[in-house]
């Protein structure tokens, strides 16, 4: 028997409101397993080496994710053991369904589990870059943007890991690119590392004046919903897209007033759509994103600011510094050496 201690991200408590570390998700570290004799139930044993926080984890501890039970996200990690045949120890890998523990049982079944080369890119790069915020950049913006040279696109929190990423593509696409943040210095890096042609502090400047002056806008890519969609459908030209990738001023049961304005929609056609990633891509496909975004990361055509943390014990913390807007870039926790 090899006992080694496993300290896991639990779900210790369902937010009532306001997510709080500490209360609602905890790091138990008095956690162990054993590593030769655990069930892997037809899966993989995988000794995690980095784990992605995103903000929709707070949106599925009001229900998806078990009380009790640790949390599951996007991780990369070294295979153990393995009771799948494709896959054998020493191998990596990168999945999207795995719970966040030093060491995990990855199912058979988990979401985009793969194998990956550990020096084709970063621990890093594979939870954000190559992985499931920028698929949903990617994926999202060349399946429903339909995105034309000319036209102006609005990017809510536009310095974050998906933002940042569209803000880009439409660049290159040769539209004109509205991006808003929550910091003078996110401001400062949208307009002299990324080039957008507009980049603004919302705490700062009205988003309505911003794009009275700047707009009116084609596409809106909306991170924020609520107020601030009813307020860009205002300054939207007709037949615009609003494409809806979150909602975070409804996070923690935050009450909201809605929009108010959707006769909009009707009187100037707007579209407005929200999407699941995985399920656009099953359905549209990935549009290259395999082969041209890991091109265009080498190339240095397309860059990602990262936010970098070690430990399974910052995972908590981190999320709530996300839902502020604290972080400064695409957020990983690197949890162990390989």
């Amino acid at each position: 028997m090899v006992i080694t201690q496993n300290s896991s991200v639990i779900l210790a408590a369902r937010p009532d409101g306001t997510y709080v570390p500490g209360k609602h998700l905890v790091v138990a570290k008095d956690l162990t397993i054993d590593l030769d004799t655990v069930s892997l139930d037809g899966g993989l044993l995988v000794k995690t080496i980095g784990v992605s926080v995103d903000p929709y984890y707070r949106i599925k501890m009001d229900g998806s994710y078990p009380l009790g039970k640790p949390i599951s996200g996007h991780i990369v990690g070294r295979v153990i053991r393995s009771e799948i045949e494709e896959y054998k120890a020493g191998d990596y890998v990168y999945t999207e369904g795995a719970p966040f523990q030093e060491y995990a049982i990855v199912s058979k079944d988990a979401s985009k589990l793969s194998r990956i080369d550990k020096n084709a890119a970063t621990w890093a790069q594979y939870l954000g870059a190559l992985g499931m915020v920028a698929r949903t950049a990617w994926i999202g913006f060349h399946g429903l943007a339909d995105a034309k040279k000319g036209e102006t696109i609005y990017v809510s929190t536009a310095a974050g890991g998906v933002g940042s990423i569209v803000a880009q593509l439409a660049k290159q696409r040769g539209l004109k690119v509205i991006g808003s943040t929550g910091s003078d210095e996110k401001v400062k890096y949208l307009k002299e590392e990324l080039g957008i042609d507009v980049a603004f502090n919302y705490k700062k400047e009205e988003i309505g004046s911003v794009l009275e002056r700047e707009g009116p806008v084609d596409i809106y890519w909306d991170h924020i919903g609520g107020k601030t969609l009813e307020t860009v459908i205002s300054k939207m030209n007709r037949w615009g897209r609003a494409i809806i990738a979150g909602f975070i001023e409804e996070y923690d049961g935050k009450e909201t007033t809605g929009v108010r304005n959707l006769s909009l929609v009707d009187l100037k056609e707007l579209t407005l759509v929200g999407f699941n990633v995985n399920s656009l891509e099953a359905r549209k496909g990935d549009f290259g994103f395999t082969v041209e975004v890991p091109k265009l990361i080498r190339e240095g055509k397309l860059t990602i600011r990262e936010d970098i943390r070690y430990g399974l014990e910052v995972v908590p913390q981190f999320l709530l510094d996300i839902l502020e807007g604290k972080n400064n870039g695409k957020a990983v926790v690197i949890v162990a050496d390989e």
